[in-house]
C-alpha cells in the first residue's frame, strides 16, 4: 500500500504540493447511504465495582517534529457529541491553559472512575507536565475554561444527573482550585453539557447556557441560561429559556448543539445541528439582552425523528460548528456540511434516519451576509456546489494525489474513514480572529495516509487562513504531513484558542491516537489518546506570502444587513481625502459622504441607510487614487 510523506526541515507542513482546487467526486459514491439511529446522547455511568486494570501503554514515544508539544493523555476518547467546548485559552502575557475530558482508569464497560478535567498550562516557556488526575473532587466530563478576573481562570463541566461543577481560582496556573455546585432549578432536572464564556472589561461575568436532559417546558431537552456576577457574588440571571430557543422555535435541542464565544461586552451563543435551523443569540450587553439570527432555517420546523418524514434528501449542519468575533464585534461562523433524510419513500423505523457519508465541505458566514438565500429545492440549500456558487464554501478534502478526484481513498472498508458524531468527512471545524486575519482549521479524511491494516484513511488536521476577514482564503495545508511521528495517527477535535499569544500566533489544540474512530462509540479497543499543542507560528506559508499592503484598505460594512446607521472601517497609510459612494444595482449613485482629510490609521466611518429602499447596494470609498467596493445590503 502506497504511503506519502515528506521530511520537512522546518516548520513541518505541506504546502502546494497537491491540487488545492475541488476535485471532481469518484463515480456513484456521493449516493452511498447507510442508516443510522439517532439517540438522545446520554453520559454512561460507571458500575458500583472495581475491576483491575493496568494503563496501555504509549503507542508511540518519540520527539514530534515541528512545534508541537503532547501535553494530556486520556483513554476516554469521546470529547463532544457534537459541537466542541471551549477548551483552550491563551492570555495577553501568553500563558496557555488547556483542558480535555480525561479518563484512564478501568475503561471496562466505559467505567472511568477518575474521569475529570484533564488540564494542563503552559507558563510561557513551557507546559508542565502531563496531569495524572482530574482537577474536581467527583467524577465530571466536558470541560470548559475561561479568564476569570483580572488574574484568575475558571473551569465548568458536569456530573452528569447531579449538578454543574465550577472550579476556580485567582491566579492562573497556580494555587488551589475553589469548587462550587450549580444544581439548577430543581424538581429532578439533570442540568449537563455546560457552555461558558466570561465578558465584561475583567472577565467579571460567567455566562453559562446548560442541557436539562430531560423534558422541560414543552421541550423534550432544553438549553437554560444563567449568569453569575463575580462582582456581587450571585447568580443574577438563572435558569432561563431564552425567547428564540423554546418550545415555540425547536422541539429539542439536545447534548452539545451549541457553542459559545465571548469578546468584551459581546457576547454570542450558536445553534447547530443537523436537525435545526443554523442560528446564534448575540449579546452586546454581557447577556443582560439578547437577538436571535437564523442563519440557515431549516426546511423542517419541529423535527420529529419518530413521525418527520421527507420527499427528498436534506443538505444540512452536519452537527459541527464554531464561531468567532473580530475587533468590530462582527460574528464569524463555520460549519461541516452533512446529508441526512428519514424519506417518505421508504421511512425508517421511528428514531433511524439516513446519512450519506461521502459528504464534504466546510461552509462560512458573517453577519455581513444576512441569511443564506434559499436554493431553488430548499433541500438544496447547505449543498457545498450551492454553497461554493454563493462564495460561502471554505473547506473540503483535499486532492494529496493529484488523481484528479476527491474521495480516492485507498482504504478497503466499507466505508473508508472513521464516522463520528459530527458526520461529515471535513468536519470539526473552528476558528479565532487576529489583526484581520482569520484562521480555520478542520480534521478531514486525507488520501494516501492508511491503518497498517490497510481498511481506513486517517484524518489530518487541515489549516487555512483569510486576511482579509473572509473575502478571500489562501492555500490549504495538512499539519501532520512531512511528520513521521503522525504517519498512523488519526487527529480529531481540533480547537483554536480564540485569541493568539504576543507574537500574533495562532494556538491550537487537538487528540491523536493510532485508530480511526472512537472507544467510547465501541469503534475500537481502549488506546491512548494524545492531546497535542500546536503553536502555528508558520500562519505564511513559503507559495502564500501575505498580499502587498496597499495604501487603502477597507472593511465589509456592519450591520449588514442594515436599516439605518452602518460602519465601515477604513485603514489608510498616508494621509488622504476619503470619501464614500453609495451605488444601486443599476449603477445610480444614491448617496454621498462628502470627503474628509484622515490621517494615516484606521477610521471608524459611518452613514445613514434608512432613507433608501430595500435591496442590494454597492458602496465605493475613495482615498486619493485608490478605490475600494464592496456590496451592502439594506433590509
Amino acid at each position: 500500500m502506497k504511503k506519502v510523506f515528506i521530511l520537512l526541515l522546518t516548520i513541518g507542513f505541506l504546502s502546494s504540493g497537491f491540487a488545492q482546487e475541488r476535485a471532481t467526486v469518484v463515480n456513484g459514491l456521493s449516493k452511498i447511504a447507510v442508516i443510522r439511529q439517532h439517540t438522545v446522547p446520554s453520559d454512561l455511568t460507571y458500575p458500583m465495582t472495581n475491576h483491575n486494570y493496568t494503563t496501555p501503554g504509549v503507542i508511540k514515544d518519540g520527539r514530534l517534529l515541528g512545534d508541537e508539544t503532547e501535553i494530556i493523555e486520556t483513554v476516554y476518547d469521546l470529547q463532544s457529541n457534537a459541537n466542541l467546548s471551549n477548551r483552550f485559552w491563551v492570555w495577553e502575557d501568553g500563558t496557555m491553559a488547556a483542558t480535555c475530558t480525561r479518563g484512564v482508569e478501568n475503561p471496562t464497560g466505559f467505567a472511568f472512575p477518575d474521569r475529570g478535567t484533564g488540564y494542563n498550562y503552559f507558563d510561557g516557556t513551557a507546559w508542565g507536565p502531563k496531569p495524572t488526575a482530574r482537577i474536581e473532587t467527583k467524577r465530571t466530563g466536558w470541560p470548559n475554561i475561561a479568564p476569570w478576573g483580572e488574574t484568575g481562570e475558571i473551569v465548568v463541566s458536569h456530573n452528569f444527573n447531579v449538578e454543574i461543577v465550577l472550579n476556580h481560582r485567582e491566579n492562573k496556573g497556580t494555587g488551589p482550585w475553589q469548587q462550587f455546585i450549580y444544581s439548577g432549578p430543581g424538581g429532578g432536572l439533570q442540568p449537563a453539557w455546560p457552555r461558558v464564556v466570561t465578558s465584561g472589561p475583567d472577565n467579571n461575568y460567567l455566562n453559562m447556557f446548560y442541557n436539562t436532559n430531560s423534558v422541560y417546558q414543552g421541550q423534550t431537552t432544553a438549553i437554560l441560561y444563567s449568569r453569575y456576577s463575580k462582582d456581587t457574588q450571585t447568580w443574577d440571571i438563572q435558569d432561563e429559556v431564552l425567547e428564540g430557543v423554546g418550545s415555540d422555535y425547536y422541539l429539542q435541542i439536545n447534548a452539545d448543539d451549541y457553542v459559545m464565544a465571548s469578546k468584551g461586552n459581546i457576547v454570542v451563543l450558536l445553534g447547530s445541528s443537523a436537525w435545526f435551523d443554523l442560528f446564534m443569540m448575540k449579546s452586546t450587553d454581557m447577556g443582560e439582552t439578547w437577538e436571535k439570527t437564523i442563519i440557515w432555517e431549516h426546511p423542517y420546523p419541529f423535527f420529529d425523528f419518530n413521525t418527520t418524514l421527507m420527499p427528498d434528501t436534506l443538505y444540512s449542519v452536519d452537527n459541527s460548528a464554531n464561531l468567532a468575533i473580530d475587533d468590530n464585534g462582527m460574528v464569524h461562523v463555520v460549519w461541516g456540511i452533512g446529508r441526512v433524510a428519514r424519506l417518505a419513500a421508504a421511512p425508517p423505523d421511528p428514531g433511524f434516519y439516513s446519512y450519506w457519508p461521502y459528504t464534504d465541505g466546510i461552509g462560512y458566514w458573517n453577519e455581513s451576509m444576512g441569511q443564506i438565500p434559499e436554493a431553488d429545492n430548499p433541500h438544496h440549500t447547505m449543498m457545498p456546489e450551492y454553497l461554493e456558487s454563493l462564495g460561502m464554501l471554505i473547506g473540503w478534502t483535499q486532492d494529496v494525489n493529484n488523481s484528479g478526484f476527491i474521495f480516492d481513498f485507498e482504504g478497503t472498508a466499507e466505508t473508508p474513514f472513521g464516522v463520528y458524531r459530527s458526520l461529515g468527512i471535513s468536519t470539526m471545524p473552528t476558528i479565532a480572529i487576529h489583526d484581520g486575519m482569520i484562521a480555520l482549521a478542520y480534521a478531514s479524511t486525507t488520501e494516501t495516509y492508511v491503518t497498517a491494516d490497510g481498511l481506513y484513511n486517517y484524518k489530518h488536521i487541515w489549516t487555512r487562513f483569510s486576511y482579509d476577514l473572509g473575502q478571500t482564503w489562501g492555500t490549504f495545508f495538512d499539519l501532520q504531513a512531512g511528520n513521521i511521528f503522525h504517519l498512523y495517527d488519526e487527529c480529531i477535535y481540533p480547537v483554536l484558542a480564540p485569541n493568539t499569544s504576543p507574537e500574533g500566533a495562532f494556538q491550537l489544540i487537538y487528540q491523536a491516537d493510532n485508530i480511526p474512530g472512537l472507544f467510547l462509540d465501541e469503534d475500537h479497543d481502549p488506546v491512548i489518546n494524545r492531546v497535542i499543542h500546536n503553536s502555528m507560528e508558520f500562519t505564511v506559508g513559503v507559495n502564500d506570502p501575505k498580499p502587498v499592503e496597499t495604501a487603502l484598505s477597507v472593511s465589509q460594512s456592519y450591520p449588514n444587513p442594515t436599516g439605518g446607521n452602518t460602519q465601515v472601517t477604513v485603514e489608510i497609510t498616508q494621509p488622504n481625502l476619503v470619501g464614500i459612494e453609495v451605488f444601486n444595482l443599476t449603477g445610480q449613485k444614491v448617496l454621498t459622504i462628502p470627503a474628509k482629510s484622515l490621517q494615516p490609521g484606521s477610521h471608524f466611518l459611518s452613514f445613514d441607510a434608512s432613507g433608501l429602499n430595500s435591496g442590494v447596494y454597492f458602496y465605493t470609498v475613495t482615498a486619493g487614487n485608490e478605490t475600494a467596493t464592496r456590496k451592502m445590503i439594506v433590509k
